[in-house]
């Protein structure tokens, strides 16, 4: 490949879970030079000496990290995209119907597993090996239940 030139790519914002922009992502329409840093909400209003306004947050909102139109379904199995609405409305948490029943009743397995689990432990005659898995596996669904909201849309 002698000869070519590479073509510089754009840079993208690092976007944690959910869409949400993490603390250090530059400002992608600063055209001239180096991106700007955004900032938090929170640090942008810290700096004044007098008791915070409305229009004193109005209008910091403008200078800090903008909010995502576009976040992952809150199913964690599911990488499908949510948009926020565009009128009136309230914003989808799930990308379907069907997603939504999936990580409820997916939650619900889970919530399930870990009460038979400490019922059973909790008998007291249990081996030490058999003591081990479970606790393991109970300590695993207890992790991935963190994933999943217990409500929904």
């Amino acid at each position: 490949m002698s000869g070519m030139k590479s073509v510089p790519q754009p840079k993208t914002a690092a976007l944690g879970r959910g869409g949400v922009p993490t603390p250090s992502t530059p400002d992608q329409r600063n055209e001239g030079g180096p991106p700007a840093v955004r900032k938090l909400l929170s640090s942008v209003v810290s700096g004044l000496d007098r008791p915070l306004r409305a229009d004193d947050v109005a209008s910091a909102v403008d200078r800090c990290l903008p909010l995502p139109d576009l976040v992952t379904c809150l199913n964690p199995l599911c990488d499908n995209k949510c948009s926020w609405p565009k009128g009136a409305g309230r914003p989808r948490e799930y990308c379907s119907r069907s997603c939504r029943q999936s990580a409820l009743r997916t939650h619900a397995r889970l919530t399930d597993e870990v009460m038979l689990i400490e019922q059973v432990l909790a008998q007291g005659s249990v081996r030490y090996t058999d003591r081990v898995r479970l606790e393991a596996h109970a300590a695993q669904a207890r992790w991935c239940l963190r994933r999943y909201p217990t409500g929904g849309e």
